[in-house]
């Protein structure tokens, strides 16, 4: 069994060290809107979405795939761990996105891959808002839960 990835979250205050009587370092924050020209790796589903997901029928191994998100200005794509997918992508401003539609390459693999690539792409539709920061992304649907949590990947390939 592989060890449940490091989840992103924003960096807050709270992070420094409260061992030293130095104030707390400054901490970084993104600049506003999407980081366009960056790409992304899908390291987290929460985990009410990622059981919604297992209880509409699909037993969803996301570890065992490779999901990535890129961002180019006016474009999202990447591999969904089968295939590969582009679409439109913009920033609405305020933290909300507007994703799709999507196209995508057509090949079959495994059912566990095929799963999770049917399930990434319905959360994906489901996506209206956004969170960013240098170490992380996390996706959000209208509401405001978190669906999808990425990290900066490390090979943009």
């Amino acid at each position: 069994m592989q060890p449940e990835p490091s989840v992103p979250h924003p960096p807050t205050s709270a992070d420094a060290s409260p061992a030293t009587d130095a104030p707390p370092l400054p901490v970084p924050v993104a600049g506003p809107g999407l980081p366009w020209g960056t790409e992304w790796e899908l390291v987290d589903v929460p985990a009410p979405v990622g059981s919604a997901a297992q209880a509409a029928g699909a037993e969803v191994a996301w570890s065992s795939v490779r999901i990535t998100l890129g961002l180019q200005q006016e474009r999202a794509g990447g591999r969904s761990g089968v295939n590969r997918y582009v679409g439109m992508c913009r920033d609405l401003g305020s933290g909300g996105i507007e994703l799709g539609p999507f196209g995508m390459t057509m090949m079959a693999g495994p059912p566990e891959a095929m799963a999770a690539e049917q399930a990434y792409l319905a959360l994906l539709d489901r996506v209206r808002g956004y969170r960013a920061w240098p170490d992380g992304l996390v996706l959000r649907d209208a509401a405001g839960v978190d669906l999808l949590a990425f990290r900066p990947a490390p090979d943009p390939r």
